[in-house]
C-alpha cells in the first residue's frame, strides 16, 4: 500500500471483522503476511513463524515454541492420553451472499501435546458440505496454543449460487503416526457423526469487505483469474478473454433468467437417428434411448432403489459413514429434481445399519466385470438385507462400504445381471470403493453416472470434466445438453433447435451449473445423424470445482453412426468416439470457447460474443 497508485485487487474473502493495516516492512513476518520462500523460518519480536504454501500464495505462520511442543513443556501443556477433548467449528460470515467466500474456522483440543514440526503431529483436518459442487477447502497449517493442546484450523470455501440453508461438517484424521489426537490414520472423526454448522445464504447478507485505494473497473484489465471486487450490487469478477489477457466483468448476485428465443423449430427436428455402424456398447447414441433386447430404467416416474451398507471383519464401518450417507442421498435427490424437472423421483430403502459379510476383502477375490466373482457377492449383499428391506420392483441397488476399504479399488458393479431377492430379482448393483474415497469422490455423482447407463446414456463421449455421464467426478457434474435431451427432461423452454433455413442466431445462455431453467442451450442439426451443439458453463453450483473465474461455451459434435471404443483408454488411445468437442486454436484445458474465441466446423461458425452472468453466443451457417 506504499505507492498510492497501484491498483489494488479486491479478493472477495468475506470475513467478518475484516480491517487493513498499514504493512510492516519487508523484512518483518506476521501472521497470515505474505513470505517470499516456502520452509523458511523467520523470527519478528522474539515470535517464529514459518513461511508456507496457503493455495496460490505464500503466508507467514506462527509456530509453537520448541518448548511448547516437547514433552518437557508439560509445565505449560498436558501430554495426556489420545483423543479429542473439545471442537468447535464456526462459518463467517453469517449470513453470507450467494456466490461469496466464507471462513471456516475449526477450533480442536487434544490429549497430547501437538506439534507443527514432529510427532506427534497436527491432525489432518477437511471439510464437507450438502451443499452442490460444493469444492473442499483447503486449511492453512493451525495454530497451536494452550501449551500445544489445542489446534485452530482456518480455511476458505464458497457459497452456493442459490439462497437458503446449507450444512458445514469438518472432520479430521491422525496423519504419520496414530498417537497425535484422534487415534486413528483411516477414519475420519466428526464430533458425534452429525455436528455440523449450519451457513445462511441470503441475498440481503451484508458485504463484509472494506478496502482502502482504487478498485477494479468493469471492462478495465486485471491479472489474476477468479479475482473479485465487491460493488455496491453485486461484483466485478477477472476472467480470461481471447487472446490470453484479462478483464473485469460485472455479475449480480441474482442473475436473472432468459426465455428461449421464437422461431426454433419442433425438437423433433434435433432427434438425431439411431445410426451405429460398430457397437461397442449396449445403449443407442441416437433415437430413440435404449437399445433392443436390454431393459431400460425409467427415466420419468418414481422408481424403487435401495441402499445397503456393508462391512468386513478387515473394514470396518462406522456410525459417522452411516450419516454422511443420508446427506449423499439428499444430494442425488436434489440433481434429479432440477435436472430432469420434476420428471423423475425416487423411493429410498436405507436401513441405516453395516451389515457384516461373512469373509475378509480378499477372501472375494472380486475382478471387476466377472460375473464368476461379482455375482457371488452380490447375491450375499442382497441376502444380507433382505430381512430388513423389500425388492419388490428394485430398479437400483446402491452399496456403501467403509472407507477403510483395501483391496477392492473400483467397488463392485453389474448392470442388467441378476441375483435373487424374496421378492423377485435385483438387476441392478453398484458399490464405489477405495479409488473414490482415496480422490475423495462424491457418491452421490457415482451413483447417477451408474444409474444413467442403464436408463440408456452410453456417455464417456467426448471426453472432459464437463458432464457427469463423461466424468462422475469431474469439476462439473452436471449433464450435458444432449445427455438432458435425449432422456427426455429438455423441453422447447430450454433448448433451441435451430432451422436448416435460419442463417444466423444470436443469444444468451444460462450456464448448466446454475439451478436455472430457460435458455440453456442449442442443437443445429448437420444432418438427420450429425449435429453441433452448444452450452454454457461456469464455476458456480455444481461446476463450483472448475475453479474461480472459469467461464464459457462449449460447442461439440454428434454423429450417430459412431461409438465410443474404451478398449485403449488405460492407455490414452481414443479410437472411435460418437462425440469430439470443437475448440479454439487457444483453447484452455477445459475446452471453454472465451469472450471473442470462434470456431468453425461444417460450415458452422459460433462465436462467444459477451460474458457476464449470462453467455452471449453468435451462430452463423
Amino acid at each position: 500500500m506504499a505507492d498510492v497508485g497501484r491498483r489494488i485487487r479486491l479478493v472477495a474473502i468475506f470475513a467478518i471483522g475484516v480491517t487493513l493495516i498499514t504493512s510492516l516492512p519487508v523484512s518483518a513476518a506476521t501472521s497470515g503476511g505474505k513470505c517470499p520462500k516456502a520452509g523458511r523460518v523467520q523470527s519478528t519480536k522474539g515470535v517464529k513463524y514459518k513461511c508456507t504454501k496457503s493455495g496460490k500464495s505464500l503466508k507467514w505462520v506462527k509456530v509453537a515454541s520448541s518448548a511448547t511442543n516437547s514433552n518437557a513443556a508439560s509445565s505449560k501443556g498436558v501430554n495426556g492420553p489420545v483423543g479429542i477433548t473439545s471442537w468447535t467449528t464456526t462459518v463467517s460470515p453469517n449470513p453470507v451472499k450467494p456466490g461469496a467466500q466464507f471462513t471456516i474456522t475449526s477450533v480442536i483440543s487434544c490429549g497430547p501435546i501437538m506439534s507443527l514440526i514432529s510427532s506427534p503431529r497436527y491432525p489432518e483436518m477437511r471439510a464437507w458440505s450438502n451443499s452442490q459442487g460444493f469444492a473442499e477447502p483447503k486449511f492453512d497449517v493451525p495454530v497451536l496454543s494452550n501449551g500445544g493442546n489445542t489446534a485452530t484450523f482456518t480455511g476458505t470455501a464458497r457459497a452456493p449460487s442459490s439462497v437458503g440453508e446449507i450444512r458445514v461438517w469438518t472432520y479430521v484424521r491422525d496423519f504419520g503416526m496414530p498417537n497425535g489426537c484422534t487415534g486413528d490414520l483411516s477414519n475420519y472423526k466428526n464430533a458425534d457423526g452429525s455436528s455440523f454448522v449450519t451457513l445462511t445464504v441470503r441475498n440481503d447478507a451484508a458485504t463484509n469487505s472494506t478496502v482502502a485505494g482504487a478498485v477494479g473497473k468493469e471492462g478495465e484489465a486485471c491479472t489474476n483469474k477468479g479475482d473479485k471486487s465487491v460493488q455496491s450490487a453485486g461484483y466485478l469478477e477477472c476472467r480470461a478473454i481471447s487472446g490470453g489477457s484479462y478483464k473485469w466483468f460485472k455479475l449480480s448476485s441474482s442473475p436473472a433468467a432468459v426465455t428461449v428465443p421464437a422461431g426454433g423449430s419442433s425438437l423433433d427436428a434435433c432427434k438425431l437417428t439411431e445410426a451405429r455402424i460398430n457397437k461397442f456398447q449396449p445403449w443407442n447414441i441416437g433415437f430413440p434411448r435404449g437399445t433392443s433386447g436390454t431393459p431400460t430404467l425409467p427415466s420419468t416416474g418414481v422408481s424403487n432403489i435401495q441402499l445397503i451398507a456393508v462391512d468386513f471383519s478387515d473394514a470396518v464401518g462406522t456410525a459417522e459413514e452411516l450419516t454422511a450417507a443420508d446427506a449423499q442421498i439428499s444430494e442425488y435427490n436434489k440433481w434429479f429434481e432440477f435436472t430432469s424437472n420434476g420428471a423423475l423421483s425416487f423411493n429410498w430403502q436405507y436401513p441405516k445399519r453395516w451389515l457384516r459379510m461373512s469373509k475378509p476383502v480378499p477372501g472375494y477375490a472380486l475382478v471387476k466385470g466377472d460375473r464368476a466373482t461379482v455375482l457371488p457377492m452380490a447375491q450375499e449383499i442382497v441376502s444380507l438385507a433382505d430381512p430388513l428391506i423389500d425388492f419388490t420392483n428394485s430398479d437400483f441397488v446402491f452399496v456403501l462400504f467403509p472407507r477403510t476399504i483395501r483391496g477392492l479399488n473400483d467397488g463392485i458393479g453389474m448392470a442388467n445381471w441378476q441375483v435373487n431377492s424374496a421378492e423377485g430379482p435385483v438387476e441392478n448393483l453398484f458399490g464405489g470403493a477405495e479409488y473414490f474415497y482415496n480422490n475423495n469422490y462424491d457418491l452421490w455423482s457415482f451413483w447417477i453416472h451408474e444409474w444413467g447407463h442403464p436408463m440408456g446414456l452410453a456417455g464417456h463421449s467426448p471426453r472432459s470434466n464437463l458432464s457427469i455421464m463423461d466424468n462422475q467426478n469431474g469439476r462439473s457434474v452436471t449433464l450435458n445438453v444432449w445427455d438432458t435431451f435425449f432422456a427426455g427432461w429438455m423441453g422447447a423452454d430450454e433448448l433451441y433447435c435451430m432451422p436448416s433455413t435460419q442463417s444466423t442466431l444470436e443469444t444468451q445462455l444460462i450456464p448448466l451449473e446454475r439451478l436455472q431453467h430457460g435458455m440453456r442451450g442449442v442443437i443445429v442439426p448437420i444432418s438427420t445423424t450429425e449435429a453441433l451443439v452448444v452450452e454454457s458453463h461456469r464455476a458456480e453450483g455444481w461446476g463450483s470445482r472448475l475453479g474461480d473465474g472459469t467461464y464459457g461455451v462449449l460447442v461439440y459434435y454428434i454423429d450417430t453412426t459412431k461409438d465410443t471404443d474404451r478398449t485403449g483408454e488405460s492407455q490414452g488411445i481414443v479410437k472411435e468416439t460418437w462425440a469430439q468437442y470443437v475448440t479454439p486454436a487457444t483453447t484452455n484445458t477445459n475446452k471453454l470457447l472465451l469472450q471473442g474465441d470462434t470456431v468453425t466446423y461444417k460450415g458452422i461458425t459460433v462465436t462467444l460474443t459477451k460474458t457476464g452472468d449470462l453467455d452471449t453466443v453468435k451462430i452463423t451457417k
